[in-house]
């Protein structure tokens, strides 16, 4: 099982080269024809990062027609108020930057395609969804900040935009993987519908790297203020607490399979969200109260770190390895179980 998660491990390997392409009307998946087993900039027309110059995503395409889709949404904090948007250093990333091909290749070099170990992930389509609107990718407003900056904070909108591409260029897709480290994983939760919409009749699936939905103690009512975020639908309660938005989406979901991985005091989360003592409570009444539906899973070990995609191979916990966890989730086995210290 170890050579399957290696093609997803967050460790410079295999080279990338990105190339340019025009702003691409949405919908229009033609422009999705590239060359295959390279990383190309993928502009989008309608969509924009921060500083509202155009957003878009970066695309490997299989040479293996109708391959699997794997989607990986960036991370890197987030901002709501001046103080946060104009923090140096910068507490969200790439708030100031017009994304280019050349961002791309920075972006990806660490990121592992390696296709030679064959499928699934062999023959996969990989997407890399870039993080540059400080939002959790969840945002559908444009902030003037007093005496700051004017923020585009539209994760959301150009998500959707991203993947009405997307679909047309790989309909018949039987699986889509949907994950995101950190800002992203929490991206990819809050966008997952989006996904599931527009492959009905795939197995869509979820991995959330480091991104607990718990409460925020400081914040939460600033952020979805300042981002208008675009919660899943029928999330009840979502406009005052985090945690119904990963209720809604278990809830919602029941076929696909959605999973965790974690450290019981990640103390990067514990700043975001304003804990100041141990995150191990907390995220034990998360994990014991709402990861009750069958299809979703837990990997927790103990620790104060933050992501887990770029250690797959060296993280255990009671005696697990993480990547043979992570390989389970990706094959459907069904012996995929919650592991935790």
């Amino acid at each position: 099982m170890r050579c399957l998660v290696g093609i997803i491990v967050l460790a410079a390997c295999e080279s990338s080269h990105p190339g340019g392409a025009d702003s691409s009307p949405a919908g229009d998946a033609n422009v999705l024809d590239t060359t295959p087993n390279e990383w190309v900039w993928v502009p989008v027309a309608g969509t924009t990062c921060a500083n509202g110059t155009p957003a878009g995503f970066g695309l490997n395409r299989s040479a293996t027609p109708g391959g699997d889709v794997f989607v990986y949404f960036e991370g890197g904090g987030a901002c709501w108020d001046t103080a946060t948007c104009t923090a140096n250093p910068p507490v969200a990333v790439n708030l100031d930057v017009t994304y280019t091909a050349a961002k791309l290749a920075q972006d990806v070099v660490a990121l592992t395609v390696n296709r030679a170990v064959g499928p699934p992930l062999g023959t996969a389509n990989y997407v890399f969804v870039p993080y540059c609107t400080g939002d959790l990718h969840a945002g559908t407003n444009v902030m003037a900040y007093p005496g700051g900056p004017t923020i585009h904070h539209t994760g959301a909108t150009n998500t959707q935009a991203f993947v009405d591409l997307l679909a047309p260029a790989f309909p018949d897709a039987p699986v889509v993987w949907v994950t995101g480290s950190s800002a992203g994983g929490y991206g990819a939760t809050l966008d997952f519908h989006r996904f599931t919409a527009a492959w009905p009749n795939a197995n869509v699936d979820l991995l959330e790297d480091s991104s607990p939905f718990i409460p925020f103690l400081q914040g939460y009512d600033k952020l979805t203020t300042s981002w208008h975020i675009a919660f899943p639908p029928d999330c009840t309660g979502c406009d005052t607490n985090f945690t119904p938005v990963f209720d809604a989406v278990a809830a919602a979901h029941p076929t696909s399979r959605i999973g965790l991985m974690t450290w019981d005091n990640d103390q990067v989360v514990a700043a975001y969200f304003g804990y100041t003592t141990s995150l191990a409570p907390v995220q034990d009444d998360l994990i014991t109260n709402h990861f009750t539906h069958p299809n979703t899973k837990v990997f927790e070990a103990t620790g104060t770190s933050h992501t887990m995609f770029g250690q797959l191979a060296t993280v255990q916990s009671h005696g697990v390895k993480l990547s043979d966890w992570v390989t389970q989730w990706l094959v459907g086995d069904t012996a995929w179980a919650t592991v935790r210290p």
